[in-house]
C-alpha cells in the first residue's frame, strides 16, 4: 500500500472525538420585601391640669379633657409600601388598667396614666388604644400621617395628687 492510499484514512483518524458532557439546574429563589418609609420621633408636651379635674372618688376613673393633645406618627419618603401596621408599645407599657399607658414619672402624680386613642381632636370619642396593640392602615402614598391623641387618665385605685406624667413607648412599624 502506498503512503498516497493511505491520505484518506489518515483524514478520516484525524476527526476530533465528541467531548464529554453534563448538564447542571440552576436554582433561584428570592422573594421582593416591602418598601420602607422615613418614620420620626415623636416629642410633646402634655398640658398641666389641676388634680381637682378628676373624679375624687378612689374606685372611679375618668379623663382630664383639658389635657386633650393632638399628634402624630408621621411617615415620609415611602417606597413600595401598600400600607403598615403600628405595634403600639407593648402590654408591658400598661398601668393597673389594661387600656391605659403607665405613668413613668419618678415620683409621678398617683393613680394617673395616660389614654392613647385614633384621630385628630378625637379624645373624647376616638377608639383607646390599649399599650401592645396594633393599627393597620392601607396607604400607597409617598407620606402618611397616623393621627392619635394622648390625655391624662385616673385609674381606679386611690386618688390623684400633684406630681409629674411621663409615659414612652416604642411603636414597632411593619411594611406592606
Amino acid at each position: 500500500m502506498n503512503l498516497l492510499n493511505c491520505l484518506p484514512l489518515l483524514a478520516l483518524c484525524a476527526c476530533p472525538l465528541a467531548a464529554a458532557q453534563s448538564t447542571v439546574r440552576v436554582d433561584l429563589n428570592g422573594s421582593i420585601q416591602a418598601g420602607t418609609c422615613t418614620a420620626a420621633a415623636v416629642s410633646k408636651t402634655i398640658p398641666a391640669v389641676g388634680a381637682n379635674v378628676f373624679p375624687q372618688v378612689a374606685g372611679n376613673t375618668g379623663a382630664a379633657a383639658a389635657s386633650y393633645t393632638n399628634f402624630e406618627i408621621a411617615l415620609t419618603g415611602c417606597s413600595g409600601v401598600t400600607g403598615a401596621t403600628f405595634q403600639m408599645g407593648a402590654v408591658a407599657d400598661a398601668s393597673t388598667q389594661a387600656n391605659v399607658f403607665r405613668n413613668k414619672a419618678t415620683n409621678g402624680a398617683p393613680f394617673t396614666g395616660y389614654w392613647i386613642k385614633e384621630g385628630t381632636g378625637r379624645c373624647a370619642s376616638g377608639t383607646t388604644v390599649a399599650p401592645g396593640a396594633a393599627i393597620t392602615r392601607n396607604f400607597t402614598g409617598a407620606t402618611y400621617q397616623l393621627y392619635l391623641c394622648a390625655q391624662y387618665v385616673k385609674i381606679a385605685g386611690g386618688l390623684v395628687s400633684m406630681g409629674p406624667l411621663s409615659t414612652n413607648f416604642t411603636v414597632t412599624i411593619t411594611y406592606r
